[in-house]
């Protein structure tokens, strides 16, 4: 306690320097230092003038508490780099059946719902958001949630599926035989949601956002390991565009997030091929 009061007594003694610095305010009761605040109780017998006892080296009769000051909630928060890894799949609608000139390409057999099944335990989804902001719109209870990143799609074919820029047919069934086979989709998307918080004090408490995503289509290849590895870049006829319904839940610092396209993966006026990815992973944000 004597190193606590010669401390205050150092700080009392420069106040009437610092009465107009930030850092350091004194009233007659409390001393602010930065985001902590000392508070003197009152007491009849005892001084309650802070100068008095610093001079007079009497704290016997004082009590002294230290709180930290609660930050001021604003209404526009940032957060840098945040990070989501989870599992991917798609929904495939295409009908095999009927589209003849596109089961029965040129090259390779002909292609059925199973051609196009996937690895589910190796098809991943990565996001990198670069940037997200919170808005407050009612009591920091309700917020306006959005941000621009890179949204990532790894999709780990069971089939020996090749995608190519060139030839006959631009997706087929291969006459090799891979040890991988996996289609790499990335976005740039800017997602926008609707985000609930109850109790905004509290780091640790409930949180639930609902929203959608426009993303746009930056980069495609066919990554494919046999007897060595290859890659192949292009379009492969995707969908430029991405739109999809997106939400999260959690607590604290750890969230669940989810993502469904609405819209198909490939483009629809160049394949016969409908699918729609979804995703299911962990968000790592308090934010």
């Amino acid at each position: 306690m004597k190193r606590l009061f010669s401390l205050m007594a150092f700080l009392i003694a420069t106040t009437s320097f610092a009465q107009k610095d930030t850092l350091i305010t004194m009233k007659q009761d409390t001393i602010k230092i930065g985001s902590f605040l000392i508070v003197k109780s009152h007491e009849s017998h005892g001084q309650n003038e802070w100068q008095s006892k610093m001079d007079k080296s009497d704290w016997s009769n004082t009590q002294i508490k230290i709180e930290k000051i609660a930050k001021p909630k604003t209404d526009l928060n940032t957060k840098w780099f945040v990070f989501d890894l989870g599992f991917a799949n798609y929904v495939d609608v295409t009908n095999y059946k009927t589209n003849a000139e596109f089961t029965r390409p040129s090259v390779g057999p002909a292609m059925t719902a199973k051609s196009f099944k996937l690895n589910n335990s190796k098809s991943s989804n990565v996001n990198f958001w670069l940037v997200q902001q919170k808005m407050n719109l009612d009591q920091h209870r309700w917020n306006l949630k959005y941000g621009i990143g890179l949204q990532m799609y790894n999709f780990r074919f069971e089939q020996p599926i090749s995608f190519r820029n060139t030839g006959a047919s631009l997706v087929y069934i291969d006459s090799k035989t891979f040890k991988k086979d996996k289609l790499f989709v990335e976005y740039l998307t800017v997602p926008v949601q609707l985000n609930y918080q109850p109790y905004p004090e509290k780091k640790k408490s409930f949180y639930a956002s609902a929203g959608l995503s426009l993303g746009y289509l930056i980069g495609s290849r066919n990554k494919q390991i046999s007897a060595h590895k290859e890659k192949f870049n292009g379009n492969f006829n995707l969908n430029d565009y991405q739109v999809a319904g997106i939400g999260e839940i959690g607590i604290g610092g750890i969230h669940l997030y989810a993502s469904a396209s609405v819209t198909n993966l490939f483009d629809n006026k160049l394949t016969k091929l409908y699918a729609y990815p979804f995703a299911l992973g962990v968000r790592f944000s308090h934010f």
